[in-house]
Order: structure tokens, then sequence, then C-alpha cells
């Protein structure tokens, strides 16, 4: 390289220098320059710190068929480890009667199985899981009057004896046949078999044959969680069997058929129940502990344990002078995966924050409203949640937070139009969904402890 090629490019870096030097970036003057001359409306953006927080346990969470969808997905499994603790998922599930199956006297069942289509697995997939299904023994009911919650006391409904158990291996989109060999569970169907009031009155079905209540025992200690598909169409109870209503060939043996009792979204009741043990966990000390001094909080589907927040202080910060708020973003960031012991790639994909009203129940934040509203298909998609990937420079390691944008909320508290300073975090999708997020705390002592960044105007 020549000295003349050497003296200009020293020239060109020197003069870049100098313009990025002299260039200086003031925020709460962004857009002023547009403004008419003598309009002194300036931009402020803070960050509110004051935000009280703790850990809680989450209430149980309506789990019976709401949906009236055969794809929808329900638990089934347990999972451990020494973060969360222990979490199960269990089940009860009606079956309807079917036309296919023709009355007869002296009925032959040559068998009778349970086909359980499970849609996929989470945890452990490297090891077997023990499938058990019992007979229900008490009436469940799909309509309006009848809601059942994951905390569904299933004490005394149901023979303890198991109908079927089966171990099976994890592998997704599979449909497992449990074959059904109790005897008293067959003679049922042998008590009544020329019953037509039993087979063609669903509800009379209903009411002697309740239904099946299903477990999963994983046999690994971290645990495997199912998640089964009730009302496919590849779940059912099939017979295979012969009656004197069907035909005899001109040999001595019986001509069988088969009938499948279904599980659907319109006829048949099902209920997810959750279990948590936080025995021996972090989160046992802190939960439910106001004045918990815990650098960390928690999320966890299941109806598992949520964060509960308020903006300490708040009337005092509004009082300072009338705002109008041009936008406020809630921000929960995620305690690193070298810290936290949980992946990256296992943080649940959303979460959801909402209100907590004067029941107890929760609701969404108001600009998930709004924006569900002006865009129903992209289920307020802007109003954040998302688990988002941020970098605070090329030699940073990426950090994790949760976004929710709630500015109009916020406006209608600043003008006392609503009241409501209490909220929730929680897992967006968590009745089907047994993953959790551990967050950093509001701890003074946390560099990215929660936060609410606000942009506004000073009137």
């Amino acid at each position: 390289m020549n000295k003349k090629f050497r003296w200009l490019s020293a020239a060109i870096i020197a003069g870049l220098i100098g313009v990025l030097v002299s260039c200086e970036y003031n925020e709460n003057s962004l857009g002023t320059d547009i403004l008419p001359p003598g309009d002194n409306v300036v931009v402020y953006h803070d960050t509110i710190f004051e935000v009280d927080a703790y850990t809680m346990t989450g209430k149980p969470i309506r789990t019976s068929e709401v949906t009236y969808s055969a794809t929808r997905l329900m638990l089934l499994g347990s999972l451990h480890d020494t973060i969360i603790g222990r979490s199960t998922a269990e089940a009860v599930t009606q079956y309807n009667t079917t036309s296919s199956y023709q009355v007869a006297n002296n009925l032959e069942i040559d068998s009778l199985f349970l086909a359980l289509h499970i849609y996929d697995f989470l945890g452990e997939m490297e090891q077997d899981i023990n499938l058990s299904v019992y007979e229900f023994t008490e009436r469940i009911y799909l309509d309006t009057a009848h809601s059942y919650y994951s905390d569904y006391d299933i004490t005394g409904k149901y023979n303890p004896v198991p109908l079927v158990q089966k171990t099976i291996a994890p592998v997704n989109g599979t449909t497992y046949e449990l074959l059904i060999e109790d005897q008293e569970f067959i003679d049922k169907f042998m008590a009544v078999q020329a019953d037509t009031n039993i087979f063609y009155n669903d509800s009379i079905f209903k009411d002697y044959f309740n239904g099946f209540y299903i477990t999963a025992e994983p046999v690994s200690s971290d645990g495997t969680m199912a998640r089964i598909q009730l009302a496919s169409s590849l779940t059912r109870l099939t017979m295979k069997y012969a009656n004197d209503s069907t035909d005899v060939d001109s040999t001595a043996e019986r001509d069988f058929s088969y009938a499948h009792f279904t599980i659907d979204q319109y006829s048949s009741q099902k209920i997810n129940m959750f279990e948590h043990d936080y025995t021996g966990t972090a989160v046992e000390e802190i939960i439910d502990d106001e004045e918990s001094n815990s650098p960390y909080l928690y999320t966890q589907g299941m109806s598992g344990v949520n964060t509960r927040f308020s903006f300490a202080n708040l009337q005092e910060w509004i009082d300072q002078n009338p705002l109008i708020i041009n936008s406020a973003t809630m921000v929960f960031d995620v305690v690193p995966e070298e810290e936290s012991g949980i992946l990256y790639d296992d943080l649940p994909f959303r979460l959801m924050m909402g209100t907590v009203l004067e029941d107890d129940d929760y609701e969404p934040v108001y600009d998930y409203f709004v924006l569900l509203s002006s865009d129903p298909n992209q289920t307020a998609s802007r109003f954040g949640g998302y688990k988002k990937a941020e970098s605070k420079g090329l030699f940073s390691d990426t950090t994790y937070t949760y976004r929710f944008n709630m500015g109009l909320h916020f406006q209608y508290m600043l003008d006392g139009e609503k009241n409501d300073n209490d909220f929730i975090l929680q897992l967006d999708d968590g009745m089907i969904n047994p993953l959790y997020s551990k967050l950093w705390s509001n701890l003074p002592a946390n560099k990215r402890r929660i936060r609410l960044e606000i942009v506004y105007l000073k009137l």
C-alpha cells in the first residue's frame, strides 16, 4: 500500500469519527423539529421500577368441554424437576352409544379395546409410559348447568381396579390400543345385551356406562407428558361381537361385527385434572408470600404458579402532572438459561397478562380486547407477550423477554376510569402446556428487573 493511499484512508476514517462524535441523540426531542414555533410540547420517556410482585398459586381453571373442537388437546402424565417440583395430569371422559351396535340376545364379545390417540409428547421421549384405564362410576354432564375444573376431585368416583394397563413407547401422532379383558366390565354389556333403552338413548346409556378415568405414569424420573385427543375419530371404545341379530354362515362359526363407541366434542364430557407438588423446591419457599425477597418469579401452565403484581406509589406518579400516554410497555426479562437451568427452547411461547377482578377471576387488559377486535384473526398479536430474543451487542449474550403493550389500559388508569391496579401473569395456553418460565423479580439488585417503559406527553 503506497503512502498516498494510506493518508487518504486515514483522512476518511478521521472524518467519520468526527461526524459520529458530533452527533448527539436526545430521545426527548423526537419529532420536535416539525412542531410549530413556540410549541413547547416535549415527549418524555420514563421507566417505572416500583412494582410489587410475587409468585402465587394458580387458581383452578375450567377444563371441561367448552371449545367443541375435535382437535382439542388434553394433558396426561407427569413431569418432575428440582425447580418446579412434580406436576401431574389425569383425565376423565365419557363415550357415546352407537347405532352400529345391534341389540339382541346371545351376545358374544370377542374383544373390547380402547383406542387412545396421542398427538405428541413433552419431556422424556426415550423411556416408556404406563397407561392405566379405570371405570368411572359417577355421572357427569355436558350442558350449560355443569362446569368442571382442574381440581375436580375423583375420590370414590372410580373402580380402583384397572380395566386395563399397558406400557407404551412415546411416539408422536400414534393411536394406542388398550385391550380390556376385565370380565366384570364385559359382563355389564352382557347384562343389558337386549335392552334397547340402554343403547338407543344416549343419556340412559351414560347413566349406565359413566365413562373412563385415565392416568399415565412415566418410567423416567424426569417424566413425560402426553397431549391426547379424546374427541378424535381415532379415539374410541371398540367391540368385536356377535349375537342373534348377526347372520350365521352355513358353517358353525359366527359372523362378528364391530361397534365403535365414539368420544366426540358435542355429547361426550371430558375433564382434565391437574396436581402440583412443590415440596423441596425453591418455589415452595416463596409461593403466596407477598413479602418474599426472591430474585425470581415464576409462571407455569396446568393451573400452576403465576406471577401477581401491582404498581407501587402509582398515584404519586400520576399526581405529578396531567399526562397523555403515547405507549406503555410492561417488560419481564427471562433469567439466562445458565442460571435458571431452563433451556430457552423450553420456555413457553407466549404469556398472557390480565387484571384481577373482584371475584378473583382474570381477564386480559384492555389493549388486548381493542387489538383483538381490530384484527381477530391475529388474536391480538400486537398486544405482545411472545418470547422475544434481544441482544445488547455483538459481544453480549442474547437475552429473552416477554413484552406487553398496555398503553390504553394504563391511560385509563391515569384518567381514573380503571381503578384495578392488580395484575396477573400466566401462560397463554396453560390448559395444554405444562411448561414454565423463570423471570427476574422486582428486587433493586436485579439489573433487568420487571418494569414499565412509558412514552408520554406532559400537558
